[in-house]
């Protein structure tokens, strides 16, 4: 699963180019759900939404979410998010969402090289009336970079994650599932949306079998959309956009990520 702050900006593109191939729709099946991006796009468009999540503590974190639960705005560091992101309670979610490099669940999401200066400007933000704002956090940030005297792009990514928590306040419309994708039952005039790790770029809690994945798809009789890179031939590309992604906690690059689907009609 990609980098959830790309994902967001992304869900409401993937959700117009579902509506231009297939028409409308009443159930949205998000069923690599990670960061619950797609399937907050989803609620707020009107959709009955079907979350699911096969790492337990990404699963546990959306519920806590569900029941009002609050997230820690603290600095987490290398130290504790090693300690802490192979647990299975909502606060290991957490750690692999908010603090995991590129949404890897694995890598800490800064390099040894910048972490110091990271931490120093989180905690600067909190003790100068940082509120949780994206205003304020940019109007603190350039403040920072002036103090430092940093003429580079800086950004506090955990901080912003946090922020764009304001649109999961419609989370208890989402019926939330802890399956493996084949597992969840599907109802009524649906449509599914998978991001699945992609495939010699990601790891992933559970293996995946990609050609029992694609067989799965094509066979099913509701229209499947697929985020990915590539895809085997039988699948139609219907969507595609440039943008920069995490790769590893010391650098980025420009990808095209393409949106696929099985060809089937509601």
């Amino acid at each position: 699963m990609p980098y959830m702050g790309n994902k967001r900006k992304l869900a409401t593109r993937i959700l117009n180019t579902i509506y231009r191939t297939v028409g409308d729709f009443d159930n949205l099946y998000d069923l690599f759900g990670g960061g619950g991006s797609v399937s907050v796009a989803g609620v707020l468009a009107g959709h009955s939404v079907v979350y699911n999540e096969y790492n337990t503590g990404i699963a546990n974190l959306m519920r806590y979410l569900q029941s009002g639960g609050e997230l820690p705005n603290k600095w987490i560091s290398r130290e504790d998010f090693k300690k802490y992101k192979d647990g299975d309670d909502w606060y290991a979610g957490f750690i692999k969402c908010f603090w995991s490099f590129g949404n890897s669940q694995k890598e800490y999401l800064f390099g040894k090289d910048i972490e110091e200066l990271k931490h120093e400007a989180h905690n600067y933000l909190l003790v100068n009336g940082y509120n949780g704002k994206s205003a304020n956090r940019l109007k603190l940030v350039k403040q920072f970079k002036k103090d430092k005297n940093i003429k580079d792009k800086f950004e506090l990514e955990q901080l912003e994650q946090l922020e764009q928590l304001e649109r999961l306040e419609q989370l208890e419309r989402l019926e939330i599932f802890n399956l493996s994708y084949e597992e969840v039952e599907i109802k009524g005039k649906a449509v599914i949306y998978c991001d699945p790790p992609y495939k010699g770029t990601a790891s992933y809690q559970k293996t995946i079998d990609y050609d029992k994945f694609y067989k799965w798809c094509l066979e099913n009789k509701n229209p499947v959309f697929i985020s990915e890179y590539s895809m085997p031939s039988e699948f139609k590309e219907v969507a595609k956009c440039k943008h920069i992604t995490s790769l590893s906690s010391v650098g980025c690059s420009e990808v095209i990520e393409k949106l696929y689907w099985n060809n089937i009609k509601l």
